[in-house]
């Protein structure tokens, strides 16, 4: 902090050293620490004098010449020896985060939280970034944005550390979030068919189609006519979260009956408005931003499907009695249709069917269900 400047009748006091004139001619006199506080020195100049000279020296305060000058070559030579953080930050971006293989909606997020950091930092070097401004930064956040915001700054200064633009990874310092359990609510069959009977005949298709597929969301909406082989009874579906994998997740599996309706349905939906996808609906207009995002005019965005299935959800009723952030989102009709699969066609198909590596996974979306029955299984 720059010291505080002086009239011409107290030239002679330290830097940093405020006067307070009383209206009955009483002087005290205060210092001002480099965080804004005030503290009294009372009222004895040469006390005060002395008090301040002692506190400037030890908060290394001095604006004396030599220290000036030794400033500025330092500043000088840190400037052409390390890159601020915006370049250190842009380097990480374009160099270093490729190589993550992350996924495409993770790496937007990741992308869009860089910016952030961008624009709070960009005019200081990385050494001068402190723990407690990360500290800040992080208790202004949800406790689930602040784990996702930690991980990813510890990542970006172990960046920095290796390339020697900062000492140690500060980061790593902060108390790791601990987020509330998450109240687990389940779908009921009941539930769904409250929902289903105000929805657009679209939305019940994508519904149905999402708990007999057991689909996420992001493949929901790019299967296409042409992933249906009829004849055979088989649905191949190459799962787009595994697309980074060193072994992408590539699923052809014969269709239960249930499955097989559903999508007997929305292929006759989607030839009427010859769109290649399953899920598709006319637009109420067609503007420049859709048709650049989208596959296909009459295709469904993935943000588009949870907030329809969202509005329906709560102008049902379906859930009522519970708060906004308890009730059971699309992605858990997911968890439904792997419980109601399991009833009927077993856990092997079921875990087929969605993809999952290990029954562990399949037993994760299963819970918060009805236990499912003993498994039968016969050999003939």
């Amino acid at each position: 902090m720059a010291p505080r400047g002086r009239t011409v009748g107290n030239l002679d006091l330290p830097p940093h050293v405020e006067v307070d004139r009383k209206a009955n001619g009483t002087v005290y006199y205060r210092y001002l620490l480099p965080n804004g506080q005030r503290k009294s020195l009372g009222k004895d100049k040469a006390e005060a004098i002395k008090a301040a000279q002692a506190l400037n020296a030890v908060l290394e305060r001095n604006p004396d010449i030599v220290s000036k000058i030794l400033t500025s070559v330092e500043k000088a030579q840190k400037q052409s020896s390390i890159p601020t953080f915006s370049q250190a930050l842009a380097e990480y971006e374009k160099i270093h985060l490729p190589k993550k293989k992350y996924a495409k909606n993770t790496l937007e997020i990741i992308t869009a939280n860089i910016g952030k950091y961008h624009e709070m930092w960009d005019q200081y070097y990385c050494e001068d970034i402190s723990l407690l401004m990360i500290s800040e930064f992080l208790k202004q956040q949800t406790d689930f944005q602040a784990e996702k915001h930690r991980s990813q700054l510890i990542d970006i200064w172990k960046y920095f550390v290796a390339n020697g633009w900062a000492h140690e990874n500060i980061a790593e310092k902060t108390l790791k979030p601990i987020r509330p359990e998450k109240t687990r609510t389940r779908h009921s069959n009941e539930s769904i068919e409250v929902i289903k009977a105000i929805c657009p005949s679209w939305l019940k298709l994508a519904i149905d189609l999402a708990i007999h597929s057991i689909q996420r969301r992001a493949d929901l909406v790019v299967i296409e006519r042409s992933s249906i082989n009829i004849k055979d009874n088989t649905m191949t579906v190459l799962q787009h979260k595994s697309l980074n994998y060193d072994k992408p997740v590539f699923i052809e599996v014969d269709m239960h009956p249930e499955l097989r309706e559903v999508i007997l349905q929305c292929i006759e939906h989607s030839m009427r408005l010859r769109c290649p996808f399953l899920i598709a609906t006319r637009p109420e207009r067609i503007t420049a931003h859709n048709r650049n995002i989208k596959l296909h005019p009459f295709a469904v965005t993935e943000d588009h499907l949870t907030k329809q299935f969202k509005k329906y959800r709560d102008l049902s009723g379906a859930y009522d009695h519970l708060e906004p952030n308890e009730r059971p989102s699309l992605h858990d009709l997911r968890a439904l249709g792997i419980y109601n699969i399991t009833q009927k066609y077993g856990k092997k198909y079921a875990q087929a069917l969605a993809g999952h590596a290990n029954v562990k996974m399949t037993d994760h979306y299963l819970e918060g269900h009805e236990a499912p029955k003993p498994e039968r299984v016969s050999y003939r």
